[in-house]
């Protein structure tokens, strides 16, 4: 699928609603690029802030202006955005950029030459830097050795493989072709990442090129809501067979080897038996090794797994706040209690 040509287009699109406060942020980001054969697609789904003013501004600009494809449509989620940024692409390789996100300078750089150097590769995925509202660093991407080759047997064993969220994910435009638009209400990241991997080989930078940015009100961040995470979980496993039926896989992906789903329903229920637990803990550690995840994020997702299954009434607090946020909120209350 190498048949880029010596300086390909990239359409970067950028999904905004009500993230007037972060917009320009990741505008001026994708802007700073190293590399510059961009156009940039915002799509502002439905905002009720000062969204739409911003966005003209940058088009009003003469230094931008020719290079922004503005949309504004009706709110119809995430999914809705990107479908209707990609209808509006031009470029040989596609990149998604939440509003609230920003990129590295050399992420396109990067990206475009991942794609020259990998001429089988239809999707790379890079590692991220967490950062709060100020854009201050508060940690990095748990998976920060990525899968690269042909996944399939991955997804089809444990529904994952170590990939990246939304603003860390490009991809050839053949293969976008092939899997778009994304489903109603889908989860961006969760869909492609689940049925692009059914039509050719992942690729990885293992190097922080986005800054993903958790401030509360993104789903995704520190989310404990349970029912929400068993049905993103049932979803993407309906993905994964759906796909695998497409292309003539006939082998399909059972529930009961994901981990995640496992683990958050028993915080759902409330209780399962000691043989159930020791066998999600169990599968955790199989998983890791199969996905050749390095010690750190094999680590920490152990640490989450087991406490959903040892200590359900514990894991909400543990996912709503982090794991670091987490052991702080524990140390000051102890502190707090040592001092009455």
């Amino acid at each position: 699928m190498n048949d880029l040509t010596d300086e390909p287009l990239v359409s970067v699109i950028i999904d905004n609603y009500n993230y007037s406060r972060f917009l320009p942020y990741a505008i001026d980001s994708v802007f700073s690029q190293t590399y510059q054969n961009f156009e940039l697609i915002i799509v502002d789904d439905g905002s009720t802030d000062h969204s739409n003013q911003i966005i003209n501004s940058y088009c009003q600009n003469q230094k931008y202006h020719n290079r922004i494809i503005p949309i504004f449509q009706e709110n119809s989620g995430q999914g809705g955005a990107c479908n209707a940024g990609f209808d509006h692409a031009r470029g040989e390789i596609i990149c998604f950029l939440d509003a609230d996100d920003y990129y590295h300078p050399k992420k396109l750089e990067k990206v475009v030459q991942s794609f020259f150097s990998h001429p089988n590769w239809i999707q790379v995925a890079h590692c991220w830097i967490s950062v709060n509202s100020e854009g201050m660093p508060i940690g990095r991407s748990t998976s920060n050795v990525l899968s690269q080759g042909n996944v399939q047997s991955l997804l089809l064993k444990w529904g994952k493989y170590a990939s990246g969220i939304t603003s860390a994910l490009a991809y050839r435009r053949q293969a976008l072709e092939l899997v778009m638009p994304v489903p109603a209400r889908s989860i961006v990241d969760s869909y492609l990442n689940a049925s692009v991997p059914f039509y050719g080989e992942v690729g990885c930078i293992n190097q922080p090129l986005m800054y993903y940015r958790m401030h509360g009100k993104n789903m995704q961040a520190y989310n404990s809501n349970m029912h929400y995470l068993v049905n993103e979980r049932r979803e993407i496993a309906k993905v994964i067979n759906q796909s695998a039926e497409k292309v003539g896989v006939l082998q399909r992906f059972d529930l009961k080897n994901d981990v995640d789903f496992r683990a958050y329903r028993i915080v759902e229920v409330g209780q399962a038996t000691w043989a159930e637990k020791l066998q999600i803990i169990q599968l955790s550690i199989q998983e890791s090794m199969a996905l050749r995840r390095s010690l750190r994020d094999s680590l920490i997702r152990l640490v989450y797994r087991s406490v959903c299954v040892l200590f359900p009434r514990e894991a909400t607090t543990l996912l709503g706040l982090g794991f670091r946020r987490y052991i702080k909120q524990k140390l000051q209350r102890k502190a707090h209690h040592y001092q009455q």
